[in-house]
């Protein structure tokens, strides 16, 4: 009898633990778009001097070997070791999430608006979900499809400020558009080496290849010598690359292995309040009744999708 009350004891413990380690993962999350959306001011100061693929190819420079060097300072040269059958999957890592990214990211918001870019980019979340529950079987009921829609519509508030003005352009919509292809399939693909390596082990990898992709877009696109990038440049490229990149995608990596793909993306709606956020307290930008609303939908929404409110599921137990 005391064996069998000990066992249960075990597990309810282990339950707790998994909880609170979901829990923390989910508030790293948030933090992560804190930072992400701290990275519109950087990126908005530093391309006022550099220009778009120079910015990024300089911020993975730095991103890179701090990485490296961190990981094998920390966990020794073996930490790197992987099975060769499974570099294909991080040169698609690398290439989507990182060269790929950048370079149309770049390239259609030259074209396009800041706003159409913005809200193309989002549609990202959509291009993991259905996924998501078609080929990885993750449960999505409608209280979550509702949320995700919620949240959609209250980002795309905060972002156009309540003036739905969309002028379209085909190829620097399209482009955007790739974007969020684009990050659906690393966000998936990071999903198929979930806990075989260490998320700073594939992280390496992925910033490596995402870099060396880099490079010719660099040398065959106008940059500065080094030398000329002002002393505010260069902290902007800093925060991009530590705090952007090493800490971000960190957590991003690490989540979509603790709580999955889907759960994941949900949180990226977050990105553009927090965006709006910094932009009003730094860049003096307004606060407007449409945003505030937006706001709220975007938490509403993002606590449906994570199944912490469930309002058609409540009207239809009653019904």
């Amino acid at each position: 009898m005391k064996n069998e009350v000990f066992q249960v004891q075990k597990v309810s413990y282990k339950t707790l633990l998994s909880l609170d380690e979901i829990a923390f993962t989910k508030v790293m999350l948030v933090l992560a778009m804190v930072i992400w959306g701290g990275s519109f001011i950087a990126s908005k100061v530093g391309l006022s001097e550099l220009y778009p693929i120079e910015l990024a190819a300089l911020r993975f420079a730095i991103a890179t070997p701090v990485l490296l060097l961190f990981t094998v300072m920390a966990y020794g040269v073996g930490s790197l070791k992987i099975d060769l059958k499974d570099l294909p999957v991080l040169i698609v890592l690398g290439m989507t999430g990182v060269t790929l990214q950048y370079i149309f990211q770049f390239i259609g918001m030259y074209y396009t608006t800041v706003t159409n870019s913005a809200l193309l980019i989002n549609m990202a979340t959509f291009f993991i979900i259905i996924p998501s529950a078609i080929f990885l079987k993750e449960k999505i009921n409608a209280d979550n499809i509702l949320g995700v829609i919620l949240a959609f519509v209250g980002a795309a508030l905060v972002i156009t400020k309540g003036e739905f003005i969309f002028q379209a352009n085909i190829i620097g919509d399209g482009l955007i558009l790739i974007c969020a292809v684009l990050w659906a399939i690393y966000v998936l693909t990071g999903n198929k080496l979930a806990g075989k390596y260490s998320v700073l082990t594939q992280l390496n990898y992925i910033f490596i290849i995402g870099f060396i992709g880099l490079i010719p877009a660099y040398f065959l696109t106008p940059h500065h010598a080094l030398t000329e990038i002002s002393l505010l440049s260069w902290e902007c490229i800093i925060f991009l690359s530590i705090f952007c990149s090493i800490f971000a995608y960190f957590i991003i990596n690490n989540a979509i292995v603790k709580i999955g793909p889907s759960k994941t993306a949900i949180y990226q709606y977050f990105e553009p309040l927090f965006a709006i956020i910094f932009a009003i307290i730094l860049l003096s930008e307004p606060l407007t009744v449409f945003i505030g609303i937006g706001g709220l939908m975007i938490i509403a929404g993002i606590a449906m999708a994570d199944n912490n409110i469930k309002l058609l599921s409540i009207f239809k137990n009653k019904a």
